[in-house]
Parts: structure tokens; sequence; C-alpha cells
């Protein structure tokens, strides 16, 4: 474990504050605006990460992190720029995330590590999935028959994109655990080389 403090901050929202975070020798100091706080790193009981992106669908890796003396804290991978943008943050994210699982697995032996949905609302996504495709298969074949090959394209195009984005958010949020040396990398940002 290093002694090194690492510092993470992003904005979640434009007209929000900046939430800041920084990995001490022996706990996870953070403040959002005026708030402050600090968890030891034996008090982390559970790491969940997962894959949400916004709603102008940029890549957005979410990490929630369950402390027993304090709320439940996020951190994300992009920070908002402006009402439409927001600064990819991946390569930061990733480094402070590997950090902080380093320092919580030589603290706390017995933190859950998990990924993804619980799977009570992750089967339901999976089938909502399901169903959309299906869907959007029957609507476009129900076009071809009545020859409205335009709009079945049209249908077929959207539909598709529309299922890829599903799929992925739904592929990468599937109930798993992993060891906190070993994170899984299609829950993490691609990192790109430099």
């Amino acid at each position: 474990m290093t002694t090194e403090d690492l510092t993470y901050s992003y904005k979640p929202r434009l007209m929000g504050p900046s939430y800041e975070f920084r990995l001490s020798t022996d706990g996870l100091d953070w403040s959002i605006g005026a708030r402050t706080g600090r968890i030891s790193y034996p008090m982390i009981r559970h790491i969940r990460l997962g894959y949400k992106p916004t709603n102008l669908a940029s890549a957005r890796f979410i990490a929630e992190i369950w402390p027993l003396n304090a709320p439940k804290i996020a951190l994300h991978s992009v920070s908002a720029q402006s009402l439409t943008d927001t600064a990819d943050q991946g390569k930061e994210y990733s480094k402070f995330l590997r950090e902080l699982h380093s320092r919580v697995k030589a603290a706390t032996p017995d933190c859950v590590y998990d990924i993804g949905f619980p799977a009570w609302r992750w089967w339901p996504s999976a089938i909502v999935g399901v169903g959309v495709l299906l869907a959007v298969a029957y609507v476009a074949v129900k076009a071809v028959v009545a020859a409205q090959y335009w709009m079945a394209a049209v249908i077929a195009l959207i539909g598709i994109w529309f299922v890829w984005q599903i799929w992925n958010i739904v592929m990468r949020n599937r109930p798993r655990r992993y060891a906190p040396n070993a994170i899984p990398e299609d829950i993490l940002p691609a990192v790109r080389a430099s």
C-alpha cells in the first residue's frame, strides 16, 4: 500500500458543487460543497461499480461506496462542463479506483465488491431489453410486409441503435462479484493512449 495521497474530483451537475475525494494513509476524505467527512478504510464494507450513461448517451461509470459510519458516496467518471457537455475523466477515475481498492483490500478483508444492478433490478431490465428487441423486429417486419421499405429501414436503424444502447447497459451491469485486485475492464472507462 502506498503512502502517497491521491485526489479525484468531478462535478455531477453543472449548477451543483464539486465532489472532491482524497485517499490519505488511513482513510477516504471527501468534500461536497461545504460538507466534508472522512471514512477510514476499515469502515468501507461495500463497493459497487456500474455503467450508467448520461442523458446524452455519454459513457459514465459510477462507483458507489457504502461505509458503516456515513451515507453512500458516489464517484462518477465524467464531470459536467455545460448543459450538454461532459468531460471524460476516465484515466483519473480508473487510477483513483484502483488505488482505493488496494487500500480497502489491505484494511478490510471482508469488504464486498459488486458490479452492476442488484439481481432484482437486473432481470426486469434484461426482460425489457429482449421485449424491445422483439417489438422493433415485429414493427420492422410489418413495415416490410406493407411495402413501407423506407419506414422499415428507419425503424430498423433506430431500433438497432436503441437495442445496442440497452444491450450495452444491461450486459455491463449484470450482477456479479469481483476481486479488488482484478476489476473487470468492461466496468471501467476505456483509457486512451496519450
